[in-house]
């Protein structure tokens, strides 16, 4: 079961009210240029005795101002007051902000932050080992690929491991209880074969790099079979 809270409406943000308070540790997570996420997390330890066993994913979208630090011991977040929200966007002349702009301030240990965006929210639960946030799910769509980062959208890539870590999770107990948290891509060689009871799609082989793929698809193609490159996400 997880609990969500979504606030971008008028009567919800409220100048001065606060909107969310834990006495938990969140660090910066992501941030994707597509649509301005920025994702914030309390991570959650399951297996650890005294730990929270559920995970924090707090969103700001689309984010137009950011001032924040990297990790908050304690975190309140509120909505500035008329003149706080003034003050900080006077200080942002060269920002062309929109009516549904709202500056959040975000608390922790008597410093205070900001974020401007249109909206906040927030999701607690159980966050799955291959599941890389509770705000970039799975979605049955063309192509099918399980997400592979905490944000959909243009990202740095900071989460992709390294062929080390690849080698490693190989080598790694296979009922390890570990968080999936990095990925590393793979190209699978998919083929088509039309049989008298229809189509037949599978895989016809996985490689590391694409060259690799490249080179069994010549192959396979020589046969007269059609077939194509997806590349999918390993979790790590």
């Amino acid at each position: 079961m997880t609990d969500s809270t979504w606030l971008n409406r008028d009567h919800q943000l409220v100048p001065g009210k606060e909107l969310f308070r834990s006495e938990r540790g969140f660090h910066l997570l992501a941030y994707t240029a597509s649509h301005g996420q920025l994702l914030m997390r309390s991570i959650g330890q399951p297996d650890e005795p005294g730990e929270p066993e559920t995970t924090i994913d707090l969103l700001f979208k689309p984010a137009a101002v950011v001032k924040i630090r990297d990790y908050y011991r304690g975190l309140a977040i509120r909505c500035a007051t008329e003149a706080e929200s003034e003050q900080v966007k006077a200080d942002h002349a060269s920002v062309s902000f929109g009516r549904d702009d709202r500056v959040f301030v975000l608390e922790s240990q008597g410093e205070s932050d900001y974020v401007v965006a249109m909206a906040v929210g927030w999701t607690e639960g159980v966050l799955g080992r291959t599941q890389h946030s509770f705000f970039n799910n799975f979605h049955p769509a063309r192509p099918i690929i399980w997400p592979s980062r905490p944000l959909a959208g243009v990202d740095a890539g900071l989460d992709i491991a390294s062929a080390q870590e690849l080698i490693d999770a190989l080598l790694a107990d296979e009922n390890a209880a570990v968080r999936r948290e990095r990925h590393r891509h793979v190209c699978v060689v998919m083929t088509r074969v039309v049989r008298p009871d229809g189509p037949e799609v599978t895989g016809a082989g996985v490689f590391l790099t694409r060259a690799d793929a490249e080179e069994a698809q010549a192959v396979i193609a020589a046969k007269s079979i059609d077939c194509w490159i997806e590349e999918l996400p390993i979790a790590i």
